[in-house]
């Protein structure tokens, strides 16, 4: 899974990358984007460890791409900035709440504007490719005639302000129109980069429920204290939650996304499947050969295995079962796969 942490400049995403990833912004990977790892913190993986005390730990992920900060007043090469992010699975777009002409709400609708002016840019595009390719005789015309309808619908949904997602394509209309990474629909998570105890401004609250609001650098500063000294600060500020893994669990909720579990003395590590995914999408999620020779999977939901106190226990309560390929993996739920191959 990878989100795309996108705004203007001086709006603090290079610092939100930083609090996310640990990973301190380079100046000399700005136009191309920088990349960094940033670990969900999920309890329940060290629980899973204090009971099967293994090797190794491995916790889930998400990969953050800091991106070019838009420039404001005009589109000028901003399409070409939030182009990294296509084939992202999701946009986490930072505004800047901080200072006397800090307008949030105002940088939102803008940085909006900018999503449909970089998508309309690329179907305007495909169109006049499509326009130019059906007036020769192909074997493929029909389909490119489709497609050409399809391109167009979009871009007058965009040009009428309406959400792509509302539109009623097919699935088969969908399929070309997935391979533009079309910005205006993807997930999308709103992080004001406000004071502390500031909170998200009811205009932006109303149109993006997920939005969250978050001090970064006074966050970067916390976590580069020793445990003692941040506790104390963290009291007298009244943080009892970093942002960072607040905004980490919404990146995983607007894109659909859950955390299911492999456990024994080996590792114990979780691992990422989107909602509604098959026990044999998440054998394959480990390895391909697991999908391919796969015979069954044995499944205890995390919350009965920690009422158990042990994988031992919990099969003698029979709290684990024996699951088929169709089985709709569930969060939190702690795996092992038999396979064939």
């Amino acid at each position: 899974m990878q989100a795309g942490l996108v705004g203007f400049a001086g709006s603090g995403k290079s610092t939100l990358f930083q609090l996310l990833t640990g990973v301190s912004p380079d100046p000399g990977k700005v136009q191309q984007g920088q990349v960094g790892i940033a670990v969900l913190n999920d309890p329940r993986i060290d629980v899973l460890a204090g009971m099967y005390k293994p090797k190794k730990v491995t916790r889930a992920h998400v990969e953050f791409l800091d991106t070019p900060g838009l420039m404001p007043g005009s589109h000028g090469d901003n399409p070409q900035r939030l182009a990294l992010i296509r084939k992202g699975d999701a946009l986490v777009v930072v505004l800047n709440g901080f200072g006397p002409g800090a307008d949030p709400t105002a940088e939102l609708a803008h940085f909006r504007d900018e999503l449909v002016f970089a998508d309309l840019s690329v179907l305007t595009k495909r169109a006049e490719t499509l326009e130019a390719q059906i007036k020769k005789p192909r074997p493929d015309r029909d389909a490119l005639v489709k497609e050409l309808d399809v391109v167009r619908r979009c871009a007058a949904a965009l040009e009428a302000g309406q959400v792509l997602a509302d539109l009623d394509l097919t699935e088969e209309e969908k399929k070309p129109m997935r391979s533009f990474g079309l910005l205006t629909d993807k997930a999308l998570v709103v992080v004001v980069n406000a004071p502390q105890g500031e909170g998200v401004p009811d205009a932006i609250s109303s149109s993006a429920p997920n939005a969250l609001a978050i001090d970064a650098q006074l966050e970067l500063e916390l976590q580069q204290m020793s445990p003692d000294e941040r506790s104390s600060f963290m009291e007298e500020w009244g943080i009892t939650e970093f942002g960072r893994d607040r905004i980490i669990r919404a990146a995983y909720d607007a894109v659909g996304i859950l955390t299911f579990f492999t456990a024994g003395e080996p590792e114990v590590r979780g691992w990422n499947l989107e909602k509604g995914g098959s026990a044999v999408d998440a054998a394959g999620k480990i390895h391909t050969d697991l999908a391919r020779g796969f015979i069954r999977a044995e499944v205890t939901a995390f919350e009965d295995l920690q009422r158990a106190g042990s994988e031992k226990e919990a099969k003698a309560q029979n709290l684990q079962r024996l699951e088929g390929k169709n089985y709709i993996v569930q969060d939190g739920d702690v795996m092992y796969f038999r396979s064939s191959i």
